[in-house]
């Protein structure tokens, strides 16, 4: 019984060591912040990087997220099917009235396509908020909660930064209103922070490194 005692204890010592704490946002940063619906107009444009592989699309109707999607075709079927045809590295019939270009590996053709996301706007539920006249938080929205992205435009350029956090985190100790739910791998923490508790944190410290992105 006393080894059975203690491979329990180890087990639960294990599972409590493995658990880790996730932090996000009950409401939109920074808080009671007006929500607006796009950028201003001198930023509208197409916005890329070499670093990451995604780009992001600014206009009046909103913000899009454009990512690629990467397919392979056999060049059994594209041989034996009327409907596609490979001509100098251009790949017809998955588009309509277009060409993909494509790659010859092994018995396959490697072919990406543009996939555009609708990220604030139209039916898209994540929230833009205006920091300052070229700064912006977009309150990414998941499971009814808010992860925050910081957006900042200087001349053509924009840098993103993403929500992130120490292991061992106590940036957010000062913030009074919290509800945890755990389970035996994770232990998630919605924080609601007032304006004056938001204001006391550093956005650098809880942000990643920035991406810059080209217009």
């Amino acid at each position: 019984m006393k080894v059975l005692t203690s491979i329990i204890s180890v087990v639960f010592l294990t599972l409590s060591c493995i658990a880790q704490t996730s932090y996000d946002f009950s409401n939109t940063l920074p808080p009671n912040a007006p929500e607006i619906s796009t950028v201003q107009k001198a930023f509208y444009g197409v916005y890329s990087s070499d670093s990451a592989d995604i780009d992001y699309e600014f206009s009046a109707k909103g913000i899009f997220a454009i990512s690629t999607i990467y397919n392979r075709i056999s060049r059994e079927t594209v041989r034996e099917s009327s409907k596609y045809r490979v001509e100098n590295g251009y790949l017809f019939g998955v588009q309509k009235d277009d060409s993909i270009p494509c790659i010859l590996e092994g018995d396959s053709y490697v072919f990406g396509i543009k996939y555009k996301e609708q990220i604030i706007g139209g039916t898209a539920q994540h929230k833009l908020v205006q920091l300052t006249t070229n700064s912006f938080i977009i309150n990414f929205k998941e499971n009814e909660t808010y992860t925050p992205s910081l957006f900042e435009f200087k001349g053509k350029t924009l840098s993103v930064r993403h929500f992130t956090y120490e292991s061992e985190a106590t940036v957010f100790d000062g913030i009074t209103s919290r509800k945890s739910a755990a389970s035996s791998q994770m232990n998630t923490i919605s924080l609601n922070p007032t304006l004056e508790e938001w204001n006391k944190i550093p956005l650098t410290s809880i942000m990643t490194s920035p991406t810059v992105f080209k217009r």
